[in-house]
């Protein structure tokens, strides 16, 4: 499905609800999802990583204390003991590789390591405390959130099973290691109640992150995305030592289009040509909506790749209309703000040369 299509079915949702988010609610809500539309980076990579983390380690540190405290250092099962001691060594293992271990340099896919690795703090947690009876079943909630929000579909595929797993199985063994017959039967409704939760407030952030990350009329990511991926695939760039391309588009006599056929058209012909753009991409491609009929375009690869490409759209333009570009290259360790200001200049210096062309700014 494309940004296009996602974007429609989330407008029709909020519109067939009746729901009208204000704009601050919406930023709210996205700047908690910043990683959530990266395709790249994952929610450990780039600015926002401790926000992001924060929850993880606060209710670490709180369900650690909350096993400790009632039971001490004089409980005389040392199991017990022993068992808490394995859940906070986990815990800070989790905590601290997400802080500390370079992320950028490492597949994405590699941070699920992190929610399952909390999952089974939290077991060990629940273990030590009698399994079913011991009250931490409710932590299974955050790293599932998490992966629901920026992980891809298959993780949190793979998680929800493995939740209710960890949350069936000491149910199953109950009479086996216990002896007795009454099951404790407090975690199944638990475990149903957190399933609907879930599937609630993740369907609403998602929809908000959305609502407040992608352009409305063109369903592209807006201005606020593109500086993010901006950020993210110049910190990248410097791990990996590879440059990628920036690119400026802007669709010619744009005002003098609207004023001749209307708004309407206006519109369509910004629809039209995101529509034709985005087929004309990669899909690891970013293509953003961040001005009036301005968009901006991040890929892989040197300027002159970048600049082969920008070509190729504007060889799209719909409507027997014209767009001029500016293209360069972001270096390893470059501001990504000054790069960015380059391929502006470019874009600049191809209108003053007459436009329906694309021009270079060397790095």
């Amino acid at each position: 499905m494309t940004e296009r299509a996602r974007f429609d079915k989330i407008r029709s949702g909020l519109r067939g609800s009746g729901y009208r988010l204000t704009e601050s609610m919406a930023r709210a809500f996205a700047r908690v999802g910043d990683a959530a539309l990266s395709r790249d980076g994952g929610p450990l990579r780039g600015d926002g990583r401790w926000v992001r983390l924060l929850p993880f380690v606060m209710i670490a540190l709180l369900a650690t204390v909350l096993a400790l405290v009632p039971s001490g250092l004089n409980d005389a099962e040392s199991a017990h003991v022993s068992t808490v001691v394995s859940a906070v060594i986990v815990f800070l293992a989790v905590c601290v590789s997400a802080a500390l271990f370079p992320w950028d340099r490492w597949p994405p896919n590699l941070q699920v390591l992190i929610p399952f690795g909390y999952m089974l703090a939290v077991a060990l947690l629940r273990h030590a405390q009698g399994s079913a009876d011991g009250g931490y079943t409710v932590l299974y909630i955050l790293p599932v959130v998490w992966l629901a929000l920026y992980g891809p579909q298959w993780q949190l595929a793979v998680a929800l099973p493995l939740v209710a797993g960890l949350i069936l199985l000491p149910l199953v063994l109950y009479e086996p290691i216990t002896g007795e017959t009454h099951y404790p039967t407090d975690d199944v409704a638990l475990l149903f109640v957190m399933v609907l939760i879930i599937l609630f407030v993740v369907g609403a952030l998602r929809v908000a992150v959305n609502a407040a990350s992608l352009d409305v009329l063109t369903g592209l990511p807006n201005r606020r995305v593109f500086m993010a991926r901006l950020r993210g695939m110049s910190a990248e760039t410097t791990a990996r030592d590879r440059p990628f391309g920036i690119a400026i588009l802007d669709l010619d006599y744009f005002k003098r289009y609207n004023d001749t056929h209307g708004h309407d058209a206006g519109d369509r012909l910004l629809q039209a040509a995101s529509l034709e753009w985005q087929e004309a991409i990669r899909q690891r491609d970013v293509l953003a909506r961040i001005g009036g009929e301005e968009f901006g375009l991040l890929m892989r690869g040197s300027a002159a790749e970048c600049r082969a490409v920008a070509e190729r759209l504007l060889a799209a333009v719909p409507h027997g209309q014209t767009a001029t570009a500016g293209v360069t290259e972001c270096r390893p360790g470059e501001d990504p703000a000054d790069a960015l200001r380059r391929a502006d200049r470019a874009l600049y210096a191809a209108k003053e040369a007459g436009r329906g062309r694309v021009m270079e700014a060397a790095a």
